[in-house]
């Protein structure tokens, strides 16, 4: 069975890292048979100073019957120590997360060509989608200048989630680069029999499990909500706060929402929360700038609960489908509309839009060319 060296800033028992450490140990799960998996990663979770308690600090963990972690701390963390780690672990291709880390993205991709190492495959996770490279941008348009100059990633295979975000690859590392299309992999389980759930009319409870950043677009579902005049409204948001400044203007506007509309904040939450917090909702909202995938909103479907998202997502949402909508966000009265559509639903109304996206799940989850995609992108051509 091939081993895969694989380098990411932050994985399990970590949660905080959202999407990006949710598609890996996801990957790691499904792969179980095909692949045995080493992991680099650091010690804490992020944003977060202190250690995991459950790990051994700068040695390996066997963490799953196909995955072993090196959890790196910062003392030890060094271009000596990631050289060590490279120089004395077998493996047989690389797999690096992310761009602009110097340590797990771009130090990797330097010392697996060091080794010769053979397969290097970079996913992205959306980080070179124009959405991504809109903050910050002037520092990350110089690194992929010189990235493109140096030939960083030159004999490099780029996995992309959707052809989408292949193009963006595309543009931002040039039209030479060489791209791979593999779909991001859900959970490794089986999903519960559908249930009906309870919905009065005139009432709704909406929830969102994302990052607070302008490209989960929080501030905008605030606006949203806050144009909602009629019945009674629960928005409980969960996800750690990513920029202080945005979530400053968030709280002002959460100051001055209308008397029946109610907005709590609960924090971050660990991955093996998300899914009953997702059931015992009505509506995910997330009117995202921009994802590669969106495993929350595909989580919301597999919880049987319907997503209002933008339409800058690979999720395509049939009307006759019901399992949500995906509207654009220059349309602010259209999202308006639909909260308040949802609003009027009884339970009778609300449950065939439930059991529609525990629909869209169970079809997603179905497809075994996506299994067969991921497969092939370490294996030898």
């Amino acid at each position: 069975m091939k081993t895969i060296l694989s380098v990411i800033d932050w994985y399990l028992p970590g949660y905080r890292a959202g999407g990006t450490l949710k598609a890996f140990a996801n990957q790691v799960a499904q792969l179980e048979g095909n692949f045995r998996f080493r992991i680099i990663t650091r010690d804490t979770d992020y944003c977060e100073t202190i250690p995991y308690p459950e790990v051994k600090s700068d040695d390996w963990n066997q963490i799953a019957p196909n995955a072993d972690a090196f959890y790196i701390s910062a003392g030890k963390l060094s271009v000596s120590e990631m050289a060590r780690l490279f120089k004395t672990t077998s493996f047989d291709a690389v797999y690096i997360h992310g761009i602009y880390s110097f340590y797990f993205s771009v130090l990797p991709v330097i010392l697996a060509k060091r080794k010769k190492s053979g397969r290097i495959v970079v996913t992205a996770h959306g980080m070179l989608g124009q959405h991504a490279l809109d903050v910050k941008s002037a520092k990350k348009r110089i690194f992929l200048k010189i990235a493109r100059l140096s030939g960083l990633y030159k004999n490099v295979i780029f996995h992309a989630a959707n052809e989408a975000e292949a193009a963006d690859i595309l543009n931002a590392t040039g039209k030479h680069s060489k791209v791979m299309i593999a779909e991001e992999l859900p959970m490794k389980i089986e999903l519960e029999p559908w249930t009906a759930k309870e919905k009065q009319a005139d009432e709704l409870n909406i929830v969102s499990v994302a990052r607070i950043s302008p490209e989960k677009n929080t501030l905008f579902a605030l606006e949203v909500l806050s144009q909602c005049h009629k019945g009674k409204i629960n928005y409980d948001i969960y996800g750690p706060v990513y920029d202080q400044d945005y979530w400053n203007k968030c709280l002002n506007l959460i100051e001055n929402m209308p008397a029946n509309v109610k907005v709590n904040y609960k924090g971050s939450i660990p991955g093996h929360q998300v899914l009953s917090i997702l059931k015992s909702s009505q509506l995910m909202f997330m009117p995202t700038t921009g994802e590669n995938f969106g495993h929350t909103i595909l989580e919301s479907f597999m919880a049987a609960t319907p997503v209002l998202i933008s339409d800058k997502t690979p999720w395509i949402l049939p009307a006759e489908k019901k399992s949500g909508w995906a509207l654009p966000l220059d349309n602010k009265e259209e999202f308006v509309n639909i909260i308040e559509r949802l609003l009027e639903m009884n339970s009778e109304d609300y449950n065939h839009f439930s059991l529609g996206a525990r629909q869209k799940a169970a079809d997603f989850m179905a497809d075994q060319s996506v299994l067969k995609q991921n497969i092939k992108l370490f294996q030898d051509e």
